[in-house]
């Protein structure tokens, strides 16, 4: 909606969140990430994104006042050039 202001809620990753990796994973939103997963991978996902720990943090991106899904967020700890680096991703749904 051109011109008009969203509010949005980002809060900390739920087990309720699951419907919302399926709803990322369409084709239009893998296209550049190898593409969609299987249901299995995005189960393995769900439970990594709940069990990150003190390695990184995912979040759940809601629309107010309705608490729509509409994308996720997220930073968790990985390994780059021989370091422990931090990385980041967001998703958000093209609607």
């Amino acid at each position: 909606m051109e011109g008009s202001n969203h509010i949005i809620q980002i809060k900390p990753w739920e087990d309720n969140d699951l419907d919302l990796l399926f709803l990322i994973n369409a084709p239009e939103m893998m296209q550049y990430l190898g593409g969609p997963e299987s249901k299995e991978q995005i189960l393995k996902r769900h439970k990594r994104y709940l069990e990150l720990g003190n390695r990184g943090r995912m979040f759940s991106i809601k629309l107010l006042p309705e608490l729509e899904p509409v994308g996720s967020v997220g930073y968790w700890q990985t390994t780059w050039n021989n370091e422990s680096v931090y990385e980041t991703g967001w998703s958000v749904l093209p609607s």
